[in-house]
């Protein structure tokens, strides 16, 4: 699949380690630019609620993004990401994701996937 131009939103684990995680999802944006994807990165767009109480409103709009990208990477297997993954599926989103399945995302593989641009499209 040709990239260039696509829109691309990033999912990626929040909570457990915000600034940590949001310095991993930089890497990510700035990889994808320079690759010529328009990334979304939904993490930086909600990082002013303060809380968790907002979670059902962002996670109502990072569907709404999910509905006007072109793909969807996945970055995690936290509660967050698993949910829009299953959403992107069920609306027929290309999605692709940077972590073997079977175990917890590591950063390090995470990086060799996007700088091989393989995703594993499942």
């Amino acid at each position: 699949m040709d990239l260039q131009g696509k829109y691309a939103f990033i999912s990626h684990p929040y909570s457990q380690s915000p600034e940590k995680n949001k310095k991993r999802v930089e890497k990510a944006c700035k990889y994808w630019i320079k690759k010529g994807v328009v990334p979304i990165s939904p993490l930086h767009l909600f990082s002013f609620y303060s809380n968790d109480n907002q979670r059902d409103k962002i996670m109502e709009y990072c569907y709404r993004m999910i509905c006007s990208v072109d793909i969807v990477f996945v970055y995690g297997t936290s509660e967050g990401c698993r949910l829009e993954e299953e959403f992107a599926r069920k609306i027929g989103k290309p999605v692709y994701t940077y972590y073997k399945k079977k175990r917890k995302p590591n950063y390090v593989e995470c990086k060799y996937l996007m700088r091989e641009n393989k995703g594993v499209h499942m």
